[in-house]
């Protein structure tokens, strides 16, 4: 059973210390995890970093702020993903100035004139596939 006190400090914590601590406490626990894992010590870790070792502990031992740099470099060198941003899924298609939009998984749109009806457009992406889009009104 908690104290009164305990309570009290829980409560009167601001909602971004607590997230803090909470998302700092679950990344700390998932890189010791991988760690475990692929038997990787801090050290060897350290070194595939470019860091101290000394370093390395600090990360993983008090409420060090990480960067999303090092972060992405963590996670590039230890091979797995440390955060995950959930994305909001966009419509497949919407109308933009009289015109139908189609968006892509890779986040490119081909803009179909409504006005001329049943007529193909060929588009090219960024990723050199060709999509044939029909337009039937």
């Amino acid at each position: 059973m908690r104290s009164k006190t305990v309570d009290r400090l829980l409560k009167s914590t601001p909602k971004e210390v607590a997230l803090f601590v909470d998302w700092y406490a679950d990344l700390v626990v998932r890189i010791n995890q991988i760690l475990r894992e692929k038997n990787l010590s801090k050290k060897e870790l350290a070194e595939l970093m470019d860091k101290q070792p000394s370093e390395i502990s600090k990360w993983l031992g008090a409420e060090h702020n990480f960067t999303l740099r090092s972060l992405a470099k963590l996670s590039a060198e230890l091979g797995e993903p440390l955060i995950e941003i959930k994305k909001k899924p966009l419509p497949i298609e919407y109308v933009e100035d009289g015109f139908v939009c189609r968006v892509h998984t890779f986040v490119s749109y081909t803009k179909i004139d409504t006005a001329v009806p049943n007529k193909t457009y060929k588009t090219t992406d960024t990723f050199k596939s060709t999509h044939i889009l029909n337009h039937a009104s």
